[in-house]
């Protein structure tokens, strides 16, 4: 196998969904692979793929950009409308690759890909990068998905959970299947002090702004009780996202002195200032924030949803909410709040856990996974 085509399904925009193919990519092309990547036409290109150009990777973009079919389409009824699934994904059968990896950032927005794929005889693996329980395929698309997810040389999963969710949703055991992980921000085998909290506790809430699936408004509606205000405990959240506005104004709204909207930060800023992680998600895959707190000996209190449980245990290592509600959120706070002085050994706990649980090098582990098929 020496020609490998990753393509990214993802059409929102760049996100943490997209670094273990862009970093898997440039790691087989400077092994001798024949690399080319192919992306949806995002908004805004990121510099990651001005990159992966710079070292003679061919870019290309599967979004459709036939003019002929979009004038046709304004005429024809909704119900007869051409396609526009697998236009962007033709240059596959002139490049002919030994290999397709079809990078979701769910669990099913390659389903149209990876039928042309089998319909063009080309072996492919696929990744997902989440699964999310309040959206379901429709019956016409979980027939397709369980027919085709076993056709595939392997289907990778970032948790359990995750794997565990397809199979009911698709109503099928998915045989050739198997968990890897995302690439990290931080040293595996970092150090970093705990800081002392003084006369304020401070939590990080290190999550893209985006409420449906990270729940920031769960999390400011249990910070606006009246014994959260009372207090010493300040929230910082750190990302962007399609909500920010939304974030900035509910904080304004709950009038919420002590929540503080801070941007993008490096992960060495957050954890020298923060003693411990709130992620109030309502579906994950395995959050990077959360290995990144725990390899930084920093302690999570989290939702009970997708991979968390799988590294985090309840009362140990951290503290998990049974799910994404406020009341359930509340109560995991409360026992951790409880328990603030611990807070250091108990992140110590979560470092010696996650350091059993993942590869050191993410990226070369998928890469020898991906170096292992014929």
């Amino acid at each position: 196998m020496k020609k490998i085509s990753f393509i990214s399904t993802n059409k929102s925009a760049w996100g943490g969904s997209e670094y273990l193919w862009y970093y898997a990519a440039l790691r087989l092309a400077k092994d001798g692979y024949n690399v080319n990547v192919s992306i949806p036409r995002w908004r805004h290109i990121p510099v990651e793929i001005l990159n992966l150009e710079s070292k003679n990777i061919k870019v290309r973009y599967n979004t459709d950009n036939s003019n002929i079919k979009k004038i046709i389409n304004r005429i024809l009824p909704a119900t007869h409308q051409l396609s526009y699934a697998v236009d962007g994904y033709k240059f596959l059968k002139h490049e002919k690759p030994d290999l397709t990896i079809i990078n979701q950032g769910g669990n099913t927005g390659g389903l149209a890909l990876m039928e042309f794929c089998v319909k063009n005889n080309f072996k492919f693996v696929t990744i997902a990068q989440a699964a999310n329980e309040a959206s379901w395929p429709t019956d016409r698309i979980s027939y397709r998905l369980s027919d085709v997810f076993p056709k595939a040389l392997k289907n990778y999963f970032v948790s359990k959970a995750n794997l565990r969710l397809t199979e009911i949703q698709i109503g099928r055991k998915i045989p050739n299947a198997e968990v890897i992980y995302n690439p990290f921000n931080t040293d595996f085998r970092n150090n970093m002090e705990y800081p002392d909290p003084g006369e304020i506790y401070s939590l990080a809430n290190v999550a893209r702004h985006e409420y449906y699936a990270k729940g920031q408004d769960i999390l400011f509606q249990v910070l606006n009780e009246k014994k959260w205000r009372e207090r010493n405990l300040e929230v910082n959240l750190y990302g962007k996202g399609d909500h920010t506005n939304s974030i900035v104004k509910l904080k304004k709204y709950f009038g919420l002195e002590k929540v503080n909207v801070c941007g993008h930060v490096n992960v060495s800023e957050i954890w020298g200032k923060n003693q411990a992680l709130i992620l109030t998600s309502r579906y994950e895959g395995l959050p990077l924030a959360l290995v990144e707190a725990m390899l930084c000996s920093r302690l999570g209190i989290v939702t009970a949803v997708s991979g968390n449980p799988e590294i985090v245990i309840d009362n140990v290592n951290g503290f998990l909410a049974k799910a994404a509600e406020v009341s359930l959120v509340d109560e995991a706070l409360e026992r951790a709040w409880a328990r603030r002085s611990e807070w250091k050994e108990i992140g110590k706990k979560a470092r010696e856990n996650i350091v059993k649980l993942i590869p050191e090098d993410p990226v070369g582990y998928f890469c020898e996974k991906i170096k292992a098929l014929n």
